[in-house]
């Protein structure tokens, strides 16, 4: 393995959720403003949809991206979001997310737009992006080869 750290430009989501997943290799976020403070990321509404519940499918999802995509969709690639979408979650909740969950701890699922099941998950109703984005940013900064 290469010791030279590998540069990430973006420290919004995408940007430091890919240098988290390259861990432990080192990497070097470069960003044009201070992490959590710069980037769009943090104004992302609403949540993140994932077929997680009990009936649900990945299957069922990427039909329902497809449907609502009304001949812009590529199956194939919604198939494959789809089919990644528990594991990402999984992913930030293992990064420290605070998802709405209900009184038994489960992940709380709202239904909207296309979704012809409940698989929204959000933080605090339509904060998502922000939350996310403070987790993925203390996540990073306490990783061993960070250098935010």
């Amino acid at each position: 393995m290469s010791s030279s750290p590998i540069l990430i430009i973006g420290g919004g989501i995408a940007g430091l959720f890919t240098a988290l997943k390259l861990a432990p290799r080192p990497v070097i976020v470069l960003a044009a403003a201070e992490l959590g403070s710069g980037a769009s990321s943090v104004w992302a509404q609403g949540g993140i949809a994932a077929a997680i519940s009990e009936g649900d499918a990945p299957e069922k999802h990427a039909a329902d991206t497809v449907a609502a995509g009304a001949g812009t969709v590529d199956a194939e690639v919604a198939l494959n979001m789809a089919r990644e979408a528990r594991m990402r979650i999984e992913d930030l909740l293992s990064y420290g997310v605070p998802f709405d969950r209900d009184l038994a701890g489960k992940l709380v699922q709202g239904r909207e737009a296309a979704h012809s099941e409940r698989r929204i998950v959000r933080v605090k109703g339509d904060t998502a992006g922000y939350a996310i984005m403070m987790a993925l940013v203390e996540a990073a900064r306490r990783a061993p080869t960070s250098r935010c």
